[in-house]
């Protein structure tokens, strides 16, 4: 008995049929590849421009450069089926164009990887497929950013204004088609807010602003950044008082005086931290007088001091200070002859008084000054800082009264008093 596997294997009827099997595989992929062909449309494909760099170069630019062109194109049915999945590339070469105006440039079609030239065909031919491209005058220019505040600050804080933003970059470059870039003016960030009390300083987009001051919006124009960093200072303010110090000398005390301003306080701005000290001192200084130097009625100018952090908003910067002394007293000029010494003579020298005779101007009540003679006056020069070496020098000289009246009921006026002494080596 015969397997029946062996009768199978020996069947003319089955190799028959394997063979047309094999035959009708083959036929197929030979169609597919070299046989019959399909022709399909290839619509909207992006042009992609070579050469604009040799075009910018020559400052001109291509004002559609998003154009789409359609080809149709005739393939076997499994290249087609490719071409569907990874449709083909399109380029127009400008390197050639060198004026403004409508040019009519040729197609190169570009096929992806596993796909010959050999395989397909453009049906219109190559040199039918074209693009139509506008070029205008290409131009990148440099425009400044400005600043705009509308926002609100908190209750004591005061915003700064447009020329207090600090910008980085301080310009932005636009290019594209001249005409377009020739609108900006500048480029504008806008910072909004409520209840501000810091600086502000963060990131910002802007807009492109024309001559007129209106927003371009919508100008199809390029910018080297998309956003620039902007800070703008926020201040605390806060009113403070102006004052001067006093020094009793000359038979004056504080209370003998009364101190008239210009401007009694003015307002200031910096940061939350400087205005705070400078307010919790109570008072900015003007000036420490020593009433041995003022006489009545006398006016003084002083400038009004600040550091570095603050800004006086109020404007003024000097203030005028009058002294009328409400006390009743006189001063009389004494002549000191008799008790004019020296202190801290220099070790191996010694100091021979020149001046001879002094004039000391003394202020006080009358009472005061009739006892007064010039026994109780002495004159005492200071050589501590006289330099050492033989010469004559003038040096300052400190006045003491030997009375009984307090400083504040007799005193010297006018404390620049000096002597000339000779320095002369010992031995």
């Amino acid at each position: 008995m015969i397997p029946m596997g062996k009768k199978i294997l020996d069947s003319k009827a089955l190799y028959v049929i394997l063979s047309i099997i094999i035959s009708f595989s083959a036929w197929l992929f030979v169609t597919s590849k070299d046989g019959m062909k399909d022709s399909a449309p290839f619509r909207n494909i992006p042009v992609t421009f070579a050469g604009t760099e040799i075009l910018e170069g020559r400052g001109l630019m291509i004002v559609n450069d998003d154009a789409t062109a359609s080809i149709t194109m005739q393939a076997a049915p499994m290249v087609l089926a490719n071409l569907s999945n990874d449709p083909p590339t399109l380029t127009a070469d400008v390197s050639n164009i060198t004026a403004e105006g409508s040019h009519t440039l040729s197609l190169t079609v570009g096929l992806p990887t596993g796909v010959s030239r050999n395989d397909v065909d453009v049906i219109s031919g190559l040199s039918g497929n074209v693009v139509t491209v506008q070029v205008a005058r290409y131009l990148r220019r440099e425009v400044p950013v400005q600043g705009h505040f509308q926002g609100k600050t908190a209750q004591g804080y005061l915003a700064g204004d447009k020329d207090d933003f600090l910008f980085s970059p301080a310009t932005v470059w636009v290019s594209g088609q001249a005409e377009l870039v020739n609108q900006v003016s500048h480029a504008l960030v806008t910072i909004n807010g409520e209840e501000l009390t810091d600086t502000v300083s963060d990131k910002f987009s802007f807009q492109l602003i024309g001559a007129s001051g209106d927003p371009l919006e919508g100008l199809d124009v390029a910018c080297d950044v998309d956003m620039v960093y902007a800070t703008f200072p926020i201040r605390a303010t806060a009113e403070i008082p102006l004052e001067v110090k006093l020094i009793q000398g000359g038979g004056l005390s504080e209370s003998d005086v009364r101190i008239s301003m210009s401007i009694d306080s003015i307002m200031v701005a910096g940061s939350r931290e400087a205005v705070a000290a400078l307010a919790g001192e109570g008072a900015v200084t003007l000036a420490i007088i020593d009433l041995a130097s003022i006489r009545d009625g006398d006016e003084l100018t002083f400038p009004i001091a600040l550091t570095d952090e603050l800004e006086n908003l109020s404007g003024v910067t000097e203030v005028k200070v009058k002294v009328d002394v409400r006390k009743r007293v006189e001063s009389r000029t004494f002549e000191v002859t008799s008790h004019i010494s020296t202190i801290h003579e220099p070790e191996g020298w010694h100091a021979e008084i020149i001046t001879q005779a002094l004039q000391v101007e003394i202020r006080g009540n009358r009472a005061l000054l009739d006892e007064l003679t010039e026994e109780n006056i002495r004159v005492v020069a200071d050589l501590q800082d006289i330099n050492q070496a033989a010469g004559q020098y003038t040096v300052s000289a400190s006045i003491y009264l030997d009375s009984t009246g307090s400083v504040s009921d007799i005193g010297v006026m006018n404390g620049n008093y000096t002597v000339v002494v000779s320095l002369v080596r010992d031995g």
